[in-house]
């Protein structure tokens, strides 16, 4: 783990291991904490741009701001969190940033930073995080349809989902009834 996190008052405070200053996410309104939700699994699921998903990121490290019925980021000179990011740390070690920063800013707060942390950061830890938030949101394969993209996704993430197929058929073999040995007279 390069990251370490905790909540102080409002905000959410993230350490990376070797950087003495943490990095402090202020909290979103919450319509722009839903926005940017539904873009993230919108780009879990493969139907958000890149350049919609690098806005949600954006908007989740450094904030956002109404644009009419959109909320979008700051203007660069504006994004203290994410150009001191830029400057100071590695491609990997701002993805544990940005990511740690998205999921507290989902309907998870820091338990889904403490599920991406504790899932190893990274694709690992951004499965568990998003396999966290499908659950909390009732997205779960179960009630979704069997072809839904969300099922797909977790089926390739390798993430378990129930023990019973979505046919409901047992994924077990049933034993078989079996006859008392016969004895010989």
């Amino acid at each position: 783990m390069t990251i370490t996190a905790s909540q102080q008052g409002r905000d959410l405070h993230i350490t990376v291991i070797g950087i003495d200053e943490p990095f402090i996410i202020k909290p979103l309104p919450g319509r722009a904490g839903m926005q940017i939700t539904d873009t993230y699994l919108s780009g879990a699921t493969g139907t958000a741009t890149s350049e919609q998903m690098t806005d949600a990121l954006a908007i989740a490290v450094d904030g956002a701001i109404l644009d009419g019925d959109m909320w979008v980021p700051r203007p660069l000179g504006e994004r203290s969190v994410g150009n001191r990011m830029g400057l100071e740390l590695s491609i990997p070690e701002t993805e544990s940033v940005a990511l740690a920063a998205m999921f507290w800013q989902t309907i998870l707060g820091v338990s889904g930073v403490n599920a991406y942390i504790e899932g190893g950061e990274g694709l690992a830890g951004g499965v568990k995080a998003l396999w966290a938030l499908v659950a909390r949101l009732g997205l779960s394969p179960s009630r979704t349809s069997p072809s839904s993209a969300l099922e797909t996704l977790i089926r390739l993430a390798n993430t378990p989902t129930t023990s019973t197929p979505t046919d409901g058929k047992p994924n077990v073999k049933q034993p078989q009834d079996r006859l008392p040995k016969q004895t010989k007279r």
